[in-house]
């Protein structure tokens, strides 16, 4: 199996030589961030309800997330879309793996792992709806190895997504594959609050967030090597 291999473009929409280094934007790496913040806190707190995807279930969110970044071992991804991050922003630490138009899309797009669909039975009736555990179709031989690959089975993963919709999507999908909801985490809503759920870009005490910058555009291609389709 070959690795992911990612392929960014910049494009500068206004004239500038540099682009500004917001005032609040870390400078140094993640252990010394690490350091700076809540050295003490070394894992994340055990979920309530294990088997729970929901952002409404979970004891991370955009108002406490700040106080278990940087624990060891564990991996925080960012489902968002590249462009997002530069116009609105990132949390230091997290890794931008894009839910939609790389992991999982509503058809089977070329070079995307899954489809997300309704399956039904015999009769016609819905199994499961979109999003859920089991709605979703490999679109490749190589789907579940490759996801294997980027979400290690073996370690603690906290999601953040738009609005914490598709972190629950990807949390559902790899418990469809095996993977322990107890180890999967829904830290809610970067960009768009939802409920009661506050947007991590609107939390005032934000401590490691780095303003995006709008006089950029991104351009993303993914190549995932040798993919078999699947009949």
């Amino acid at each position: 199996m070959k690795k992911l291999l990612c392929i960014l473009s910049l494009s500068l929409l206004c004239g500038c030589s540099a682009a500004p280094q917001p005032t609040n934007s870390p400078d140094a790496g993640n252990s010394q961030l690490a350091e700076a913040g809540n050295a003490e806190i070394t894992q994340l707190p055990k979920k309530a309800k294990p088997e729970s995807t929901l952002i409404s279930d979970s004891e991370l969110n955009a108002l406490n997330i700040d106080d278990y970044l940087f624990i060891k071992d564990v991996m925080y991804v960012d489902l968002r879309d590249p462009q997002q991050l530069l116009s609105e922003g990132t949390i230091a630490g997290f890794t931008n793996i894009p839910f939609y138009g790389l992991i999982v899309d509503l058809t089977d797009n070329e070079n995307v792992l899954f489809t997300m669909t309704k399956p039904r039975d015999e009769n016609g009736k819905v199994l499961a709806q979109l999003g859920d555990v089991n709605s979703f179709v490999a679109n490749y031989k190589e789907s579940e190895s490759n996801l294997n690959y980027l979400f290690p089975k073996d370690k603690q993963i906290v999601f953040m997504s738009t609005a914490g919709v598709e972190a629950t999507y990807m949390m559902n999908l790899l418990i469809q594959l095996g993977y322990d909801p107890a180890n999967l985490y829904n830290a809610g809503c970067f960009s768009n609050g939802i409920g009661d759920q506050v947007a991590y870009r609107n939390v005032e005490q934000a401590r490691y967030y780095t303003p995006g910058h709008e006089a950029y555009t991104v351009s993303v291609s993914y190549d995932w090597g040798e993919l078999t389709p699947i009949d």
